[in-house]
């Protein structure tokens, strides 16, 4: 049994997306990761082209000036251009446990159903803080990503789930979910804001189009990690780290530890 991971990314490097340590952690656990590539111009492609032989990366423009939901489109590119007998959508700033490997490849071995979720847990500034209700903010709590590599399958939505494609009106099934650690909320906070600001224009402005304010404002305005739509809901995680956290502690701390220092110091006080 092959397993296929695949994701997309364009401007990975300038957007703090991870991107490296994303698919380098993987590589002990999947067979193939498809990349689908938007011809970025901030050196990623350079950077992940010859990673690793396991690694395919090919390359589509990336116009997303009239269609937010284009992003599921690209995913579905990549869906095509795997070879395994299962496959995993993943975000390139999602990070599967590693003590979740042979649990999955074990389950998809006797699984009989087609698509099977995972779980978010969406770390915060630093890799020692988390959202306890991310639903709350508009965070997905459980995505279908894990399926089954056939043709009747498709990404749909904002590019967050896979379904078959005459499942339209089923719900989203969450049973016996695998655990996924999301990294996206620890990036340099201007580049952060920035982000946000574009995926609002696509995903909910009437007339969606690419944001063309330069870099250098959100460097001016970078986000708040005090924001107080965030910080009352924020809690130290007190689970296991991934081994590439512990290998690179610094990659994935944003914040100089400040939101993790402030919950342990009003932990202290209680």
């Amino acid at each position: 049994m092959k397993i296929s991971i695949y994701t997309i990314v364009r401007n990975g490097l300038y957007f703090d997306y991870h991107i490296v340590q994303m698919l380098k952690h993987h590589l002990p656990f999947a067979d193939e990761i498809i990349i689908n590539e938007g011809y970025s111009t901030d050196g990623t492609y350079e950077k992940i082209k010859n990673l690793d032989p396991k690694i395919k990366v090919f390359r589509n423009e990336w116009n997303l000036s009239e269609n937010a939901t284009l992003y599921a489109e690209f995913k579905e590119r990549a869906r095509k251009q795997c070879a395994g007998d299962w496959c995993i959508l993943l975000d390139c700033d999602e990070f599967i446990p590693e003590w979740e490997f042979d649990n999955i490849r074990e389950r998809l071995k006797r699984s009989e159903e087609n698509v099977l979720s995972m779980r978010y847990v969406h770390f915060y500034g630093n890799y020692r803080v988390y959202h306890e209700d991310p639903q709350k903010v508009g965070w997905v709590l459980f995505k279908q990503a894990i399926h089954r590599n056939m043709t009747e399958m498709e990404v749909w939505g904002d590019g967050s789930n896979v379904r078959l494609k005459g499942d339209q009106n089923e719900p989203i099934r969450v049973s016996q979910p695998f655990e996924c650690h999301h990294f996206g909320f620890v990036r340099h906070p201007a580049r952060l804001r920035q982000k946000w600001r574009i995926q609002h224009k696509l995903l909910f402005e009437k007339t969606a189009k690419w944001d063309n304010i330069p870099g250098v404002v959100f460097d001016l305005l970078p986000h708040d990690w005090l924001d107080k739509d965030f910080i009352d809901n924020l809690a130290i995680y007190e689970g296991p780290v991934i081994k590439t956290v512990e290998e690179e502690p610094s990659e994935f701390i944003r914040d100089d530890m400040l939101l993790y220092n402030m919950l342990l110091s009003q932990k202290t006080r209680q």
